[in-house]
């Protein structure tokens, strides 16, 4: 930490610093049909999934600071009406595109599992393009950091990143504009009851269940990283949507990895997604009384699993003290 600045003056200069990173866009597919403001659209609907795991209007998320320690990621409350957004959609699309899963309830249509696919596209899209944005910011402000080999790394993975989504967007475009929405493959799974969190995110399987490395996700190399898109939402009827999604040119990729998560029954299924989704996702938000309930050793385990997953040395750690992944998201199951 640098001479004479506190750790609330860093977090507030790094937020800031990120901050002018933002960008409005409209992630729409017919850009000649966009009107009205970029909005702080919500990746998770606000009247059918925040509402339903939101307390007094509240809900708790892993918020990136710097501590003592170094950076890491610690529970937070937020404001219902601030969670899960970012300016990805003018007001038309985000209101037109998506009616079919605003509107509706999920039903299996292809045409939802297209859009909640393309959904957590586009929020993972918009947060690599700022990342990218900011690497540049810093290689603008600090251009001797140019030099620095894990500089340069993180701006290489961060250009593959994008280039990665952007090949990713034109085949959810092509199909939007064809009308085809059956080019994905997509795992349902509904669970007799409604969990304390909800999650929207897109991100590369590094290994499948049985810890066969899929993707070598350090690789800087030319090869794309395929995604997989993953939506998890109790519903209003009390129930619990879990969605899984893979582009079905990447069916070499994820097929059969895609056929053993299909063959797992709900326990195993939810056990395995209670590693997957603090493994891989950034967008998630718990219920208040969800995490208040954690006992401390619950609490500690839930906020070190999450931040081990950037950190060997943490999760080298929990393995040796036993507390890794020990909670459980989905433990209202019966």
């Amino acid at each position: 930490m640098a001479k004479g600045f506190s750790l609330g003056r860093v977090n507030h200069l790094i937020r800031e610093f990120y901050a002018g990173t933002d960008f409005r866009t409209c992630f729409g597919f017919d850009n000649n049909l966009c009107s009205g403001p970029i909005k702080n659209a919500h990746s998770l609907q606000n009247n059918r999934i925040l509402n339903v795991i939101c307390e007094s209007g509240h809900l708790y998320y892993f918020k990136p600071e710097i501590v003592d320690s170094g950076p890491t990621s610690v529970i937070k409350k937020i404001g219902k009406n601030d969670a899960s957004t970012f300016f990805g959609f003018c007001d038309f699309h985000d209101t037109e595109l998506f009616k079919q899963i605003e509107l509706f309830d999920y039903t299996g249509d292809t045409q939802q599992n297209f859009l909640f696919a393309f959904r957590a596209l586009a929020v993972e899209m918009h947060k690599k393009l700022r990342q990218l944005e900011n690497v540049k910011r810093m290689f603008t402000q600090r251009p001797r950091i140019m030099l620095d080999p894990q500089s340069v790394y993180m701006y290489r993975v961060a250009v593959s990143d994008v280039n990665d989504h952007q090949i990713e967007y034109e085949i959810f475009k092509q199909g939007f504009q064809n009308g085809e929405y059956t080019g994905l493959r997509t795992i349902y799974r509904e669970l007799q009851f409604g969990v304390k969190f909800a999650a929207c995110s897109s991100f590369t399987v590094r290994y499948d269940i049985d810890g066969k490395l899929i993707n070598d996700t350090f690789s800087t190399k030319s090869d794309r990283m395929p995604s997989i898109f993953l939506n998890i939402y109790p519903t209003l009827k009390g129930t619990t949507n879990i969605l899984i999604s893979y582009l079905n040119i990447d069916s070499e990729t994820y097929q059969n990895y895609f056929n053993s998560l299909d063959a797992l029954d709900d326990r195993k299924l939810t056990k395995y997604l209670n590693y997957l989704v603090i493994e891989n996702t950034e967008n998630v938000f718990f219920t208040p009384s969800y995490i208040e309930s954690l006992s401390e050793n619950e609490r500690k385990s839930f906020e070190r699993s999450y931040n081990s997953s950037m950190n060997v040395l943490e999760r080298a750690s929990l393995l040796a003290e036993g507390n890794y992944y020990k909670f459980d998201l989905f433990n209202l199951a019966p």
